[in-house]
């Protein structure tokens, strides 16, 4: 997650979340509560993806930036968020997980 985008108070409220996850792993851990942050790239499918005023350029601009070559669709996330909620996670508390592509890199 980086501060590229002119939305102030979007990139607030998710840079709140990150600390708010790790308050609540922090202070509910030892009573078996974990708490682990998603942070996916950009999603193809999402009610901002049409109301673009440069849908065709945007494109363009995603598909370059994004080390394999395509914005998410929902599958590519579902994965991660299944992970954390089967018993192989149970260590994993606090945790900020990228899943963008590369595009962070």
């Amino acid at each position: 997650m980086s501060g590229g985008s002119p939305n102030v108070a979007y990139l607030s409220g998710k840079h709140g979340l990150l600390v708010f996850s790790r308050h609540i792993a922090r202070h509910y851990g030892d009573k078996g509560i974990r708490c682990n942050c998603i942070c996916p790239g950009t999603l193809m499918q999402t009610p901002n993806w049409d109301i673009h005023p440069d849908p065709v350029g945007r494109n363009e601009r995603l598909h370059g930036s994004i080390p394999v070559g395509r914005p998410a669709e929902p599958e590519d996330i579902a994965p991660w968020i299944t992970f954390l909620a089967t018993d192989e996670a149970r260590y994993g508390n606090g945790s900020t997980i990228l899943v963008d592509g590369g595009l962070s890199a």
